[in-house]
């Protein structure tokens, strides 16, 4: 027997109140009426019998109502506990905000950038409200959009965008980036922060090295500081490959596994700091800083956890076509392999392959080249990991994000040809100088610690780059989901 079977309707709205309020509060109050008039309203046309069994005393039933059927009532009976149910399932936090139920919130820096809206999309699909610091300096607000579309290609739709909050602000001023914090903090429960905000051109870095000192370095320290005192505890920070660019040509050729770079810190040596950073660029130097950084966070508190990700070459775009690499910096951020060869389709240009693969395959570099929503899935995994990370595998990890293969410049030219049915103006150019042979992560610790694994290929990603930049045989098509069927069919008739 239930609680609808047993206690009448006063006693039944004020033990569940009690229950789910504790009592008291306006809108507690509001809602126990509204309960109780659906409640005595439904109840008074019952027949007499049925109020028996029920509990209700019979001279609440007006006599000069129809009589029901007994048949009828039941159903009628179960119609008003589904009615009640709902109406005491909806959370109190609509009217009384309290600690334990606010919304837990991810800080997303860089999230209208290229990596940083796949993240963010993804994040929303799995239900977090995530507040993206982003001052528009390398991307554009009409990424929100974007991201809106990708969620309702996802049949996500307007629920999950509502959880999405643009901030216009640098990451690395403390004063704004504090008010938002103390701000949001009223109603969220920030539970972590993904950082990708960074100045990313290596060519920009050895023109302007203080550019990236500043950005990525100066800034950075000033926002782990602010989370530090804010609370926030666990952090993602996105590296690069490019850390491995001191290794030696021996070491580099083979696959490039996390110990063969550590993070830098108080237990390595001088001469291994030294080692690691020699022959990188500013940009790289700046990436292993960041990540000694993290390792330094995390060592000062005990319930602080960090997670580091080494991405390898992130390309193609989402499925839907509408989240792409659009940097607003074209000049210095627009030189991407897949950027010069939309440059090639578009505008009929020549693309220019450099040699530099040695004496394996075809002459042109080998890079471990990853589509952007495997390496967006990895950093969502890794950050849920963090939440429930134990300290005895160490409280601070890094971890690769590649494909593990080994994808040569033609190979991958090639790929897109067939794809779009073209083929490309090409030059073969002599070997750049600073360009490595060959680049392939190692994903066997990532596998087994985060159970990560890529779920697309080459051509998955030419597809879909294909399809987001408009060129090739799904050139124009708008990507197919629920509501846009609906759209259509409804236009049709």
């Amino acid at each position: 027997m239930d609680e609808l079977d047993i206690l009448d309707g006063g006693s039944y709205l004020s033990a569940m109140d009690s229950r789910l309020y504790g009592g008291g509060g306006i809108g507690c109050y509001s809602l126990r009426i509204l309960r109780q008039y659906i409640y005595l309203a439904a109840c008074n046309s019952f027949e007499v019998e049925l109020s028996g069994e029920i509990g209700l005393p019979t001279n609440r039933i007006s006599s000069s109502r129809p009589r029901i059927p007994s048949w009828l009532g039941k159903y009628h009976r179960q119609v008003i506990k589904q009615v009640i149910n709902l109406i005491t399932s909806i959370p109190s936090c609509l009217y009384e905000p309290s600690t334990w139920i606010r919304n837990s919130a991810v800080i997303v820096t860089g999230g209208l950038g290229y990596v940083g809206s796949h993240v963010c999309s993804r994040l929303l699909c799995k239900g977090y409200t995530v507040l993206i610091i982003d001052n528009l300096t390398n991307s554009f607000d009409s990424v929100v959009r974007d991201i809106r579309l990708t969620l309702e290609a996802s049949d996500m739709g307007f629920l999950a965008s509502k959880k999405m909050i643009h901030l216009p602000i640098d990451y690395g001023n403390a004063i704004s980036l504090s008010q938002a914090l103390v701000s949001y903090s009223r109603n969220l429960q920030i539970i972590g922060a993904i950082h990708l905000a960074a100045s990313k051109s290596v060519s920009e870095s050895l023109e302007n090295p203080g550019k990236y000192y500043e950005n990525n370095v100066i800034k950075m320290e000033s926002f782990l500081r602010v989370l530090g005192k804010h609370g926030v505890h666990n952090v993602i920070f996105s590296s690069s490959a490019t850390v491995y660019g001191s290794l030696p040509s021996e070491m580099a050729s083979k696959a490039l596994n996390e110990d063969m770079v550590p993070i830098v810190g108080p237990d390595v040596p001088m001469q291994g700091i030294a080692k690691t950073m020699a022959g990188l660029t500013p940009y790289g130097i700046s990436k292993v800083l960041g990540e000694a950084m993290i390792k330094k966070f995390v060592e000062g508190h005990s319930r602080r956890r960090g997670m580091v990700f080494r991405l390898f070459n992130p390309v193609g775009c989402d499925p839907s076509g509408y989240l792409k690499e659009n940097p607003r910096d074209n000049h210095w951020c627009g030189g991407g392999i897949m950027q010069m060869i939309r440059k090639a389709v578009v505008d009929d240009t020549v693309f220019q392959v450099f040699g530099g693969g040695g004496d394996e395959g075809d002459g042109s570099c080998i890079r471990d080249f990853v589509h952007v929503g495997d390496i967006a899935r990895g950093i969502v995994m890794g950050f849920e990991s963090c939440l429930h990370m134990e300290g005895n595998g160490g409280r601070c990890r890094v971890y690769n994000l590649a494909s593990g293969k080994g994808v040569s410049v033609k190979q991958l030219l090639k790929e897109v040809e067939e794809t779009i049915g073209l083929v490309l103006k090409v030059e073969k150019c002599k070997k750049r100088e600073g360009d490595l042979p060959i680049s392939i992560g190692d994903v066997e610790k990532v596998k087994k610690e985060l159970g990560w694994v890529p779920e697309m290929g080459v051509q998955d990603l030419c597809r879909d780059f294909c399809r987001a930049n408009g060129i090739g045989k799904d050139a124009g098509e708008e990507p197919v989901h629920v509501s846009g069927l609906i759209r259509s069919i409804s236009e049709s008739l």
